[in-house]
């Protein structure tokens, strides 16, 4: 899998649009050279935290000794044994409760807050 970022807009406070990249994982068969480009001279970094998922499975670390409850992604080496599975519309619904974190270690906190925080500034401001 690829680490890839694509160049958008997006609403800035106060109004306007500012630029903003939006980043996700895409599989190889995914991908698709652009014509006339040369991609030779982009740099490419091995991966230094947990591998990428071939699917994305979560977990949900529940509240323990004063812990708060934690989303991991499948094979994050912070998730403890006590963590049971998440389906793949229920972690951010456990992300959406109050005091659930997601791991930052593995791929849940990147992979799944823009989805919580996405259409969260879209409200209709006076008179819209």
């Amino acid at each position: 899998m690829y680490r890839i970022g694509v160049p958008l807009w997006q609403t800035a406070a106060g109004g306007g649009v500012e630029p903003a990249e939006y980043g996700t994982w895409v599989t190889a068969e995914q991908l698709r050279p652009l014509p006339g480009v040369d991609l030779g001279d982009i740099p490419a970094h091995p991966r230094t935290r947990t591998a990428a998922p071939a699917r994305w499975a979560w977990l949900l670390d529940g509240r323990t000794h004063g812990r708060p409850a934690t989303v991991h992604a499948e094979g994050c080496p912070n998730a403890t044994d006590r963590a049971h599975p998440l389906g793949t519309m229920q972690a951010p619904d456990a992300l959406a409760r109050p005091g659930t974190t997601a791991c930052t270690v593995c791929d849940a906190a990147e992979a799944l807050l823009p989805i919580l925080a996405h259409g969260q500034n879209d409200e209709p401001g006076p008179g819209e």
